[in-house]
């Protein structure tokens, strides 16, 4: 009875998975196809959709990415000053600090990039982070 069973499964097995081998009777492994991954091909795809986006920025992309490098160096200073030097963002997202007691953390979006910060006394925003 366990020899009809055991071969009942090894046939719906390669029902199943087609050309796969299910040594029945030896009661061994199901032996899968190897399946290969190119990390070689997966760069070389990606090189071709960024190629295809356009070969020049824009002059917003350019102004984005001189902010971002701006944003950068005020990590540990107030949001405020960043503000002044590069402009006001575009919207800021608050909620309850997972770090910090009873405090805030934020998170303020500018073009082409994001600057995250936190509360001091719940009034002042530090910048943690500009990604």
């Amino acid at each position: 009875m366990k020899r009809k069973k055991i071969v009942l499964a090894g046939t719906i097995v390669c029902m199943l998975f087609g050309s796969m081998t299910v040594p029945a009777q030896t009661g061994g492994s199901v032996s899968l196809p190897a399946v290969q991954v190119s990390a070689a091909k997966r760069a070389t795809t990606t090189t071709e959709q960024s190629a295809t986006k356009g070969k020049k920025d824009t002059k917003s992309q350019k102004k984005a990415k001189q902010n971002k490098k701006k944003a950068k160096k005020y990590i540990g200073k107030k949001l405020s000053s960043l503000v002044k030097a590069i402009g006001k963002y575009k919207k800021l997202s608050k909620a309850a600090s997972c770090y910090y007691e009873n405090e805030y953390d934020g998170i303020a979006k500018y073009d082409g990039f994001v600057v995250y910060c936190h509360t001091e006394n719940k009034k002042t925003w530090i910048v943690d982070s500009v990604e």
